[in-house]
């Protein structure tokens, strides 16, 4: 091959990396898409010198390409501040400008998630026994009683509350991890626990317990399935990734998904422990309604007005 030809195979991704650099160098804040690009295209870049070194050594392209590997290398690998301003940016920016980015996902999630349970839901209120078997055991005995399992001794609340952080921690990190086989655990993970919730609530619904069920999701429950929606949307754009590349190998494809997706699951993870806190400690308490209600509304506003609202000004 003649350089010639070499720089008309190349020249576009060179072009778009000298891009990416003067956005980082002017001070512009790459999107978690971009920085991932930056770093894909600069692996490539070194890749080029290489050959055009070996093969070229004294032609311009080789100066070229060792000016812009010299150029990656610095943005890529120099200090970004100290760690408060980090996350500041983070919790500022990237994470609610992330979120927004991956809306169709998000929304693709909450329908995964909600389709079913609506569904099972419908069908638990009015044909009870088919969704009985969707129920744990310990459950359905404690319903046909007429009687729920909510309540819990003050003294043993703590403890609880820590086991509700692990699991939601577990369904959350479940429902990103799957992305890495195509969205299909994903998937899984987010159906079934769609059809287990909407089949309790209507088995509950059905034997006339609907209003002691409220009483106790209705402070932690936007929060902690806002955040189950958000994990499966991560695991959703890994997946794709996989599925549908796009113009990069799989492997740069998916490297970008899990960085986008990683941003929310450790940006939002943080939020499962205050949700794990209400529902073990003021959920199954003596607490008034209307308090627990509000509790449950304005964690819910904040969380949606934040990641819909920040980060919109200018860099």
């Amino acid at each position: 091959m003649r350089p010639e030809e070499f720089v008309d195979r190349r020249r576009a991704e060179w072009a778009r990396l000298e891009q990416l650099l003067v956005q980082r160098g002017s001070g512009g804040l790459l999107k978690p898409s971009d920085a991932i690009a930056l770093a894909a295209l600069y692996r490539r870049a070194t890749a080029d010198l290489a050959r055009a070194q070996r093969d070229w050594p004294e032609e311009p392209v080789a100066h070229y390409l060792n000016g812009l590997v010299g150029r990656g290398h610095g943005a890529l690998y120099r200090g970004s501040g100290p760690v408060v301003a980090r996350l500041g940016r983070f919790y500022g920016r990237t994470l609610p400008r992330t979120f927004r980015q991956l809306a169709p996902y998000v929304l693709a999630s909450a329908a995964l998630l909600f389709g079913p349970a609506a569904i099972a839901f419908l069908t638990g209120l009015f044909e009870p026994a088919l969704v009985t078997p969707l129920v744990p055991a310990q459950y359905v005995q404690v319903i046909h009683q007429h009687r729920l399992w909510t309540s819990i001794p003050p003294d043993q609340r703590p403890l609880v509350s820590g086991v509700i952080m692990t699991h939601n921690i577990v369904v959350a990190a479940g429902a990103y991890a799957g992305g890495i086989i195509f969205t299909l655990p994903t998937i899984g993970i987010l159906v079934a626990n769609g059809v287990q919730l909407g089949a309790l609530a209507g088995l509950v619904t059905a034997n006339g317990l609907g209003g002691g069920l409220l009483d106790f999701v209705v402070a932690h429950g936007v929060l902690e399935l806002s955040i189950v929606v958000a994990a499966g949307a991560s695991g959703l754009r890994m997946g794709w990734a996989l599925v549908q590349p796009g113009p990069y190998s799989r492997g740069d494809a998916l490297t970008e998904a899990a960085t986008s997706a990683v941003v929310l699951l450790i940006g939002l993870g943080p939020l499962l422990v205050v949700s794990g806190l209400i529902e073990g400690n003021l959920s199954p308490s003596d607490a008034p309604f209307p308090a627990k209600l509000a509790v449950g509304l304005v964690s819910g506003l904040l969380f949606w007005g934040y990641l819909l609202g920040a980060g919109r000004g200018p860099d």
